[in-house]
């Protein structure tokens, strides 16, 4: 049986490695998305697999080597260009641009090595639509105008705020105005929640992305606390 990591690098081998030494390179795009497989992928095995899975695992032995490649879904490539290559990737804007392509490149090889089926490629298209990864290096962009903003502007809060001032929660962004982030409400029936900032920063977003926010609602104002990372 060939291993999810000798397919991985087989898959390197015939479409070309690029520079192993760059953060652009295909080879660090598979790399970050290896370690995704082997610290994740085991969440959304069968009973029968993670039987095998927890009787075969060792700090040697881990997710990428003991599966074959069926066992990569369309979703663990989504989850790559949605999430982790933000989260775990280095935060280059050559790695961002290249994940998507690889991602992408590396969807055909597996129907072309029939690892995966057609309907695998129909619902990887679903997932990712026609270009994944395209907004990843404008999220980054985003969130580091946002942080370098927070760090400008520190914002405090009373340590006795209701509950409803106070939220430490992932947002998704709904709306855009010139000097206004429109946010979606957590809980049915709230207002949706409007942060008030420079232009210069509210014009690098995109309705539909969601940002990691620590927000207070001081004298009936949203301040922002704290930022995280942004994903598209």
């Amino acid at each position: 049986m060939q291993t999810i990591g000798e397919t991985l690098q087989q898959f390197l081998e015939e479409s070309g490695q690029g520079n192993t030494g760059s953060t652009a390179s295909p080879s660090a795009v598979i790399r970050v998305f290896e370690s995704y497989l082997n610290g994740w992928a085991h969440e959304d095995l069968n009973p029968f697999e993670r039987q095998r899975f927890e009787k075969e695992y060792s700090e040697t032995r881990r997710f990428c080597d003991i599966f074959d490649a069926t066992r990569i879904k369309p979703h663990h490539l989504n989850a790559m260009v949605g999430h982790h290559a933000i989260r775990q990737g280095p935060s280059t804007k050559g790695f961002l641009k290249a994940v998507g392509p690889v991602m992408r490149k590396l969807a055909s090889w597996l129907s072309e090595k029939r690892f995966w089926t057609a309907e695998d490629q129909r619902w990887y298209r679903e997932l990712v639509g026609d270009d994944p990864g395209r907004d990843l290096p404008d999220c980054e962009q985003f969130a580091h105008v946002l942080f370098q903003y927070v760090e400008r502007h520190p914002a405090n809060a009373p340590e006795d705020l209701p509950d409803g001032d106070y939220h430490n929660d992932q947002f998704t962004i709904i709306k855009i105005e010139p000097g206004q982030l429109h946010l979606d409400a957590l809980q049915e029936g709230e207002a949706p929640i409007v942060l008030r900032l420079p232009k210069s920063v509210t014009a690098k977003a995109k309705p539909g992305w969601s940002v990691l926010f620590e927000l207070a609602r001081v004298r009936g104002t949203w301040r922002i606390l704290g930022v995280g990372n942004v994903y598209p």
